[in-house]
């Protein structure tokens, strides 16, 4: 199966990220540096996630289907 990757950069506040576990959003939008709108699951960044909220650069690969294979935070 094919494996496709972007590059994305957050910059989410505490207050801004907190919304997430409320339950109120389950979702996060953001668009790669190569103009591709992805959509990931909270899920994937929830480890990511601290006193200062959600930062970082993250490279993603998904497979052609556009499922997620693996995130990383790149900084």
């Amino acid at each position: 199966m094919t494996q496709h990757a972007s590059t994305f950069s957050i910059s989410l506040s505490y207050d801004e990220a907190k919304v997430f576990y409320t339950g109120s959003k389950t979702r996060i939008q953001v668009t790669a540096f190569d103009g591709k709108t992805i959509n990931l699951p909270w899920s994937v960044l929830q480890p990511y996630f601290s006193g200062s909220g959600v930062q970082g650069r993250f490279a993603i690969t998904y497979d052609s289907a556009g499922k997620l294979v693996s995130i990383e935070r790149e900084d």
